[in-house]
């Protein structure tokens, strides 16, 4: 990821030999998509909208949303003891958080192409938990037992940091961002619901504890827009 930002800016300084592609100042709105990298993983993406209120300063609000699902299977044995297809057992998981972003930015003073700023967002995060079990008890294959367990996830964080806007043709730029970011989610517990026969049993689940981190470059993030 850091070559990559270096490459960015690398054609950025490029830019400064060129005849210059200024953004047209009646244009208020910006709106983008990042690919952030945290310490070894791609993040979801990201869509921004940023508002010019001057041409030095920006509100910004972004979206980010990742939806995972894995589904695997159990077999029980078959009457030559080795696993069977006709004894199949599943464990569905599906996991989802979304985040939403509020900020602003200072953009220092323009030079050409190039355009760097200051951030600083805050942010909320909404998540759930999921699994879904058929003929499955947990560890193996277990013809007739299913379950369902549900939980949910909250999110609070801050990041701030600097990066530029690169304006390759009219209104349409690259970029890159670099900062820090604290972050913290909180298991709000759930529900698990298990079913053996006619026999079902509901368990309420208590919220298991809380997630921080503070890490440098975990905002690192390479962006494309367009300013309208």
């Amino acid at each position: 990821m850091k070559k990559s930002i270096i490459a960015l800016a690398s054609i950025a300084l490029i830019g400064f030999s060129a005849n210059a592609q200024r953004p047209v100042d009646t244009n208020p709105f910006s709106l983008e998509g990042g690919l952030s990298l945290g310490n070894t993983t791609f993040s979801a993406p990201e869509l921004r909208l940023r508002y010019f209120a001057t041409d030095d300063i920006a509100g910004r609000l972004g979206l980010s949303l990742m939806n995972t699902s894995e589904t695997f299977n159990y077999y029980g044995a078959g009457t030559d003891g080795l696993p069977s297809a006709d004894s199949l057992g599943t464990l569905n998981e599906r996991n989802s958080m979304t985040w939403i972003s509020i900020g602003g930015s200072y953009h220092f003073s323009q030079l050409d192409r190039l355009s760097p700023y200051a951030f600083l967002d805050v942010m909320i995060g909404m998540g759930s938990y999921n699994e879904e079990w058929d003929n499955f008890d947990g560890f193996d294959y277990a013809a007739g037992v299913g379950a369902s367990l549900n939980t949910s996830t909250s999110g609070f964080g801050v990041r701030f940091g600097g990066g530029f806007d690169y304006y390759f043709a009219e209104n349409v730029f690259i970029g890159a961002e670099v900062g820090f970011m604290f972050l913290t989610e909180s298991d709000k517990g759930g529900e698990f619901t298990a079913s053996s026969g006619s026999t079902t049993t509901t368990i309420k689940l208590h919220p298991q504890g809380s997630y921080n981190m503070f890490a440098n470059n975990a905002t690192a993030q390479v962006r494309l827009g367009w300013r309208f």
